[in-house]
């Protein structure tokens, strides 16, 4: 029996030692084909990244000659000069990149080079020199055309190196499942050795031992599971109560809807805000901002935002006024970078006042009249200590609504002027089919068939249609206050918003009160809907 024992000891070890080496030169094979397609990939995403700087440093020649030609200043002339040494050398260092990596793709990287140098010579040149004449409608035909081709090639180029990345993907896990599957035969045969051979010497002993272990086992996972069951249910029960469903103003001169999506449907909160309180006379304050970042994080310091801009306007209600006292808060809390809209809408006169700290600019639409978004500017808040906010006033006229939104609105499409397109189109959309909840109207227009890559929240705030009673038709309105329209500009704001708003009344504090203490609102009616199922 002994030496029976130690045939099969010997027999084992031969064979483990065996199936080790055998895995030993299969996983560094593997090893190797994983890390060759890390650097593949790699390259390709610096060639993309080198693609995409072309496209930057174009936009630069082209600005500056554009406003150059327009103004006559040479200041602008400074990123032109500096951009055209800076495009001969990427435009040669990707098409030897592409010449060794992707030669499919020299034709486009060539045309490229070429057609950067002929609007240089025939249109750049002669707007800088003074030889062209910029409002000639050939040769702006003719620069928008070499342009339009130039970032052309430039997305051909870039079309292909991604495909080619996603070979490069491809190809790496490919890798990586073989060498999961190399690791999982592995383990299987190792188990199933270790298994027989236990079963023959010790099957008493490893059956107590098994048994000792699957009971600890489920004794440490049952306690870990109430630990864990009972902190999430401490945060889910914390957040549910801090973050307070509050419902918009219910105002007759006024109509107001808005939405709010996470960036992820495990994401229940995230950095995006807005607030709309009723005051007396007909006013409205509204407020929406976007802070950095995504989940808990982003939701204490949206908190934090909010709250401070509450506060702020309690002591100054003037909206500049407010942005700045937020910002020197949120400073002192070394907070990030926050960009917001703080504002009044007066049903009375038709007007929205406002000012902006780095957010997105807000849209008007206007009866019979195409959507236009407003001005904007200043730096987000928390940037910097001496930062200024100028105020806008603008006239509307009955039946407009203003559209206020974050940059998850615009971006999700990776192309800031198809976003903003896209999103004054839904606008437009949503006015014209006098929608009951235009948010979410212009949010599904908006996102129709992809899916949100950050945070998105929209306001919108109308004035009714109808005084005394009678609807007033879209060119009644316009002839009414064709006088008033089109004020978009921070001129005079300042001295008519302070002759309005001297300070807050006693119930205007009480309400911003009550509003400083709650938590931002989470607008999600899937959320909503399984609250009110729990109750």
């Amino acid at each position: 029996m002994p030496l029976r024992s130690s045939r099969w000891l010997v027999t084992v070890a031969l064979v483990l030692a065996t199936l080790v080496s055998i895995f030993i030169i299969g996983g560094l094979s593997v090893r190797a084909q994983i890390v060759g397609s890390f650097q593949q990939a790699e390259r390709v995403r610096a060639m993309r990244a080198l693609a995409l700087e072309t496209l930057r440093l174009q936009l630069d020649e082209e600005s500056g000659v554009r406003a150059y030609s327009a103004t006559r200043d040479s200041s602008f002339l400074a990123a032109y000069r500096e951009a055209q040494p800076l495009m001969v050398a990427d435009l040669e260092h990707l098409r030897r990149s592409l010449a060794r990596r992707l030669p499919g793709a020299l034709p486009s990287i060539v045309d490229a080079t070429s057609t950067n140098a002929t609007w240089l010579e025939t249109v750049a040149v002669p707007l800088v020199t003074g030889a062209g004449d910029a409002s000639s409608q050939e040769m702006q035909a003719h620069g928008n055309a070499l342009l339009d081709r130039f970032r052309a090639d430039i997305s051909a180029t870039d079309a292909l190196l991604e495909r080619r990345e996603r070979e490069v993907d491809a190809n790496a896990s490919e890798a990586i499942n073989r060498i999961v599957l190399l690791v999982g035969g592995a383990a299987a045969i190792v188990a199933a050795l270790a298994y027989i051979f236990t079963a023959l010497q010790l099957r008493t002993m490893r059956r107590l031992a098994d048994q000792s272990r699957r009971t600890e086992d489920q004794r440490r996972t049952a306690s870990d599971l109430r630990v864990a069951y009972e902190a999430e249910k401490r945060i889910a029960d914390t957040l549910q109560e801090a973050v307070f469903q509050r419902a918009l103003p219910a105002v007759p001169s006024m109509r107001f809807s808005g939405v709010y999506v996470p960036a992820t449907s495990e994401a229940r909160v995230g950095g995006d805000w807005y607030d709309a309180l009723e005051l007396p006379n007909g006013r409205v304050m509204f407020t929406i901002g976007d802070v950095t970042g995504h989940g808990l994080d982003a939701a204490v310091n949206m908190s934090r935002a909010r709250q401070a801009v509450i506060a702020a306007a309690l002591a100054d209600p003037a909206p500049a006024s407010v942005l700045a006292r937020a910002n020197l808060e949120l400073l002192r809390r070394d907070s990030p970078l926050v960009t917001a809209i703080v504002g009044f809408a007066d049903a009375e006169r038709y007007e929205f006042t406002y000012s902006i700290a780095g957010h997105p600019p807000p849209i008007l639409i206007e009866l019979g009249k195409p959507p236009r978004t407003l001005s904007y500017g200043a730096l987000p808040l928390g940037a910097v200590s001496d930062a200024a906010y100028d105020v806008y006033c603008v006239s509307a006229s009955p039946g407009a609504m203003l559209v206020l939104y974050t940059d998850g609105a615009l971006e999700h499409t990776r192309d800031v002027l198809e976003g903003e397109r896209r999103l004054l189109a839904a606008a437009e959309l949503a006015m014209r089919g006098g929608a009951a909840d235009p948010a979410r109207i212009i949010h599904d227009a908006v996102f129709a068939g992809s899916d949100a890559g950050d945070d998105v929240a929209i306001l919108t705030i109308g004035f009714a249609t109808r005084e005394a009673g009678f609807t007033i038709s879209a060119s009644d309105a316009n002839a009414d206050f064709s006088g008033r329209l089109g004020r978009d500009a921070a001129v005079d704001c300042d001295s008519r918003l302070g002759a309005r708003l001297p300070g807050l009344p006693a119930t205007d504090l009480e309400r911003l009160g009550e509003l400083l203490g709650s938590e931002p609102q989470i607008h999600d009616r899937d959320d909503e809907q399984r609250q009110r199922e729990r109750r």
